[in-house]
C-alpha cells in the first residue's frame, strides 16, 4: 500500500476484525488465481432490532431472531503483460426467520486493475460496489433500509533515486439510502491527495501526505437553498519501523473540518495513531492500535464525526487446521453539524465490542468458523443505545 493507501482517512492505523471466513484461508496466495467459493452464515441475535431494555416491541415484530445468508464468493486475479487485473467480493441474500421485513440482498465487491508502467511506475484503479440492509442502531427507527455504496479510487506514483517515491490519488464515493428517514443522510464525497514516502533499507519508512475531501449532502438543503457540505483537509505523517518479528507505526497530522452550515462547530486539531503487531512464534500473532480520525457518515445526518478508536487482536493457531481469534474494539465518534430535522440526529455514540472467533479447515477446501461477539452501544439518540450478544456459524467451500 503506497502513501495515498495510508492516508485515506487521517489516522490510518485502526485495522478491521478479520472475518473467520474467507477464500484468503482457504488457498495459497498467488498473482493468477480463480477462486470461487460458496458460504452460508447462520447468525442468532438476541436483539437484532437494536432496542434498548425498556423499549417496547412492536406487535409484528421479534427482538431476537435467526439471519441466514447465502452468498457466492469469488477471487480473481489475472495478470496481462504488466498489469493485473482482479476481482473479489460476495453477493448473497439475508433471510429472517421472524423480522422479514430486514429481508435483502448483500453484495461487497471489488474490481480494477494493478498497472504498472516501466519498472517504477505504479498503481490502482478500482471499483467498489456494496448494497445490503442498514444495521438497525445506525437508523433512528426499527425500519427497512437499503444502503448502497460506490467508490471509485485512483492512484499511481514512481519511485525515483534515493528510495524516493511521490503518489497522487483521487477517489469518488457515493452512499444512498432507501428509506425516507434516512434520505438526509445521503452523501456524495470526492478526495484528492498527495504524498511523498521514502523507504531504503526495508525496516523503516517515512511518509508524507496531503488531502483535502468535500463531503456533500444532497438531499439536505440549508437556509439559502445550497446543499449542506464539509471541507475536510489534513496533513500527516507516518513512521513504520519492521523488524523480524515486530512492526511499529505512528501517524501524526493535522486536520480542519469546515462545515458550510451556519450554525455547525468546525474542528481543528490533531488526528493520528499507532499500531503494533507482534510475531513472538510462528502460531501466534498479537496486534494493537488506537487512533483518531475525521470522516462522513452515510447513515447519521451530521456533517462530520470525529472518532476516536481502539482495538487489540490476538490469534493463534492450534495444531495444522484450527485458528482461535480473540479481540476487543471500542469506539467512540462525535458528531458535529448535525441535522435536527433528521430521525435519530445525535451528537455522540460509543460502542463496545468484544469477539471470540475459532476457524477449522478439516479438507483442503472446506472452512468451518464460529464466533461470538457482545455489543455495546449508548447514545443521545432517541433510538440507538443497546446490548447485543450474537452467535455466528460459517461454511466456506471453495470450488
Amino acid at each position: 500500500m503506497g502513501v495515498m493507501g495510508m492516508a485515506v482517512l487521517a489516522a490510518g492505523t485502526i485495522t478491521t476484525i478479520a472475518a473467520p471466513v474467507s477464500l484468503d484461508d482457504l488457498a495459497e496466495d498467488v498473482a493468477n488465481r480463480a477462486r470461487l467459493g460458496m458460504e452460508a452464515r447462520v447468525v442468532y441475535d438476541d436483539n437484532v432490532l437494536r432496542l434498548d431494555r425498556d423499549r417496547p416491541v412492536a406487535p409484528d415484530r421479534s427482538k431476537d431472531d435467526v439471519r441466514t445468508t447465502l452468498s457466492a464468493v469469488v477471487d480473481v486475479a489475472q495478470r496481462v503483460s504488466r498489469q493485473r487485473l482482479f476481482l473479489r467480493g460476495a453477493a448473497g441474500y439475508d433471510f429472517y426467520r421472524e423480522n422479514r421485513f430486514l429481508k435483502r440482498e448483500r453484495i461487497d465487491a471489488t474490481g480494477g486493475v494493478d498497472w504498472q508502467v516501466g519498472a517504477r511506475c505504479d498503481g490502482e484503479a478500482s471499483f467498489r460496489y456494496g448494497r445490503g440492509q442498514t444495521d438497525l442502531s445506525d437508523l433512528g427507527a426499527p425500519v427497512r433500509n437499503t444502503r448502497e455504496s460506490r467508490t471509485l479510487t485512483l492512484d499511481g506514483g514512481c519511485t525515483l533515486g534515493a528510495g524516493l517515491h511521490p503518489e497522487i490519488g483521487y477517489r469518488r464515493r457515493a452512499t444512498d439510502n432507501s428509506a425516507a428517514v434516512r434520505l438526509r443522510s445521503d452523501l456524495e464525497a470526492e478526495r484528492v491527495s498527495a504524498g511523498l514516502a521514502y523507504h531504503r533499507s526495508g525496516r523503516l519508512g517515512v511518509a508524507l501526505a496531503v488531502a483535502s475531501e468535500t463531503l456533500d449532502f444532497p438531499n439536505r438543503p440549508l437556509a439559502d437553498g445550497r446543499p449542506d457540505s464539509t471541507r475536510v483537509r489534513s496533513a500527516t505523517g507516518r513512521v513504520t519501523a519492521r523488524g523480524d518479528a515486530l512492526i511499529a507505526s505512528g501517524v501524526l497530522g493535522y486536520a480542519e473540518a469546515d462545515s458550510r452550515n451556519p450554525g455547525a462547530r468546525d474542528f481543528a486539531g490533531l488526528v493520528g495513531g499507532a499500531s503494533l503487531a507482534w510475531t513472538p512464534g510462528s502460531r501466534l500473532r498479537l496486534s494493537a492500535s488506537a487512533g483518531r480520525d475525521v470522516d462522513a457518515s452515510g447513515d447519521v445526518a451530521a456533517g462530520y464525526y470525529l472518532a476516536d478508536r481502539g482495538e487489540l487482536v490476538g490469534r493463534t493457531r492450534i495444531g495444522r487446521a484450527v485458528d482461535l481469534e480473540l479481540a476487543g474494539r471500542v469506539e467512540r465518534r462525535r458528531f458535529r453539524a448535525v441535522d435536527p430535522a433528521s430521525t435519530g440526529a445525535r451528537s455522540f455514540d460509543r460502542t463496545a465490542e468484544v469477539r471470540a472467533a475459532l476457524g477449522w479447515s478439516p479438507i483442503n477446501r472446506l472452512r468451518i468458523g464460529l464466533e461470538t461477539v457482545h455489543a455495546r452501544r449508548a447514545t443521545d439518540a432517541v433510538y440507538g443505545t443497546y446490548r447485543s450478544t450474537r452467535g455466528l456459524l460459517v461454511l466456506g467451500l471453495a470450488l
